[in-house]
């Protein structure tokens, strides 16, 4: 209970209230010694562990009509803005333009690939912003300060029950679907069984590793996330956060195998001799698996640096430096990010190649039946670009050979047209190389 010197210095409104507050509150606080006897359903129901610090924040709440109505507005603001979250996702936008070229077709595999890959990450997205409602849980500080005001979302348990132990499934299930698109771009081209299995084995071993992740949150229970004394168990959570950053040890060890498996199966399919002539843009353009391997490349290239944070937080974790915040998450969620913008890239660079092809075709027969042969199997309906770059090059030198031969005939039959044959045969030529 709360001392009369206190009390006293509480505004009239708090006075008059605080005694009803203790009747009608006491069961929603799991006071200091009670933790043995409070479930897992009165944790994540509880308001805090002292309830004399709920009527101390009331107190301060009343002082200032203000605050209430700061904190009513947030309440909306915090709906209204997790609500929202489906269109400030990066990969909105990408995943609409997608639909709309694919005019909606949602029994494209790919386009089912994509569509889950968003919705899952989204809903996580939601309820990680639903979780601002839960920003305050009273409790004493190790000083016996009152404290009101989350710093951490371990803190609050029935916030850190919905924002992590549940909502991590949503993150990581809908990165897990997004990390199938490299495999399924690069099984196309394995030819033998021994690269097809690598690809599976590194691809399953990074989605296990990435499941540990919410399935290790769910050890982390809401029921000792305080002492017997209504103290922050900063120790045990710490002691958890030491096994998290050896998963992401894990993690990003595996992502690296991934990565490096799917850069050695397409390494002979895109550095043949036919391709080294051509520059970066131009392979990166035309070419679907190159455009795979610049994503697993950037894997391996910024990856290793999360590596060194993540092992570092271990080493240090019995030192007295292990409170330090050296954590680079940001910069593995901006490598994650480059490699999932890769689908949508890919995806657009796929549609505009085939719609090239297209309008090559077209050009081509209208003058020569022939060659429209060739064209027709210039990109097949599982916009699989593996031969895209052989076959471009097979066309573009019968369409040269075809058109010498016309160009030598008009030449030779029509003498007194000479210059208007020149025109003519002038922008066939242009026409060779749109």
């Amino acid at each position: 209970m709360l001392s009369q010197e206190i009390i006293d210095t509480f505004n009239n409104e708090t006075k008059g209230i605080y005694k009803s507050i203790y009747e009608t509150q006491k069961d929603y606080f799991i006071e200091k010694g009670t933790n043995d006897s409070a479930g897992l359903f009165k944790w994540l129901m509880s308001k805090g562990t002292s309830i004399d610090c709920y009527i101390i924040y009331v107190n301060y709440t009343n002082s200032n009509p203000l605050i209430n109505i700061n904190n009513k507005i947030d309440v909306i603001r915090t709906i209204f803005y997790a609500t929202l979250k489906p269109f400030q996702s990066q990969f909105f936008y990408w995943t609409l333009l997608l639909l709309i070229i694919h005019k909606f077709n949602y029994r494209k595999p790919i386009i089912k690939l994509i569509l889950y890959h968003y919705i899952i990450r989204t809903i996580g997205d939601i309820i990680d912003g639903l979780g601002g409602l839960l920003n305050t849980y009273h409790s004493l500080g190790k000083d016996g300060q009152c404290i009101s005001e989350l710093k951490y979302t371990e803190q609050h348990p029935l916030k850190w029950t919905l924002t992590r132990q549940f909502n991590s499934f949503f993150w990581y299930i809908g990165e897990i679907i997004g990390d199938w698109y490299p495999l399924l771009r690069t099984k196309a081209v394995a030819t033998d069984r021994v690269s097809k299995f690598s690809i599976y084995a590194s691809c399953g071993l990074y989605n296990l590793s990435k499941l540990s992740i919410p399935i290790s949150q769910l050890f982390l229970n809401p029921t000792k996330l305080y002492t017997n004394d209504g103290i922050y168990n900063k120790n045990y959570v710490d002691h958890y956060y030491n096994y998290y950053s050896c998963i992401l040890v894990l993690i990003i060890a595996s992502s690296l195998l991934y990565d490096i498996t799917i850069y050695i199966v397409l390494k002979k399919k895109l550095f043949s001799k036919q391709t080294r002539e051509y520059d970066f843009l131009n392979k990166f353009r035309t070419i679907s698996e190159y455009r795979i391997v610049v994503s697993a490349i950037t894997g391996v290239i910024g990856l290793p640096f999360t590596l060194i944070t993540a092992i570092t937080k271990v080493i240090l974790y019995n030192n007295e430096m292990k409170d330090l915040n050296f954590s680079i998450e940001e910069f593995r969620n901006v490598i994650n990010s480059v490699q999932y913008m890769i689908i949508f890239i890919d995806q657009i660079l796929l549609i505009r190649a085939k719609n090239d092809s297209s309008m090559e075709s077209g050009v081509s027969s209208g003058n020569y039946y022939e060659s429209n042969s060739n064209s027709s199997n210039y990109y097949d309906s599982k916009l699989n670009s593996s031969n895209y770059y052989d076959i471009k090059l097979n066309s573009n030198v019968l369409n040269i050979i075809f058109n010498s031969y016309n160009i030598n005939y008009i030449h030779n039959n029509n003498n007194n047209n000479n210059s208007n044959n020149n025109n003519k045969n002038e922008k066939m030529k242009n026409t060779i190389y749109i």
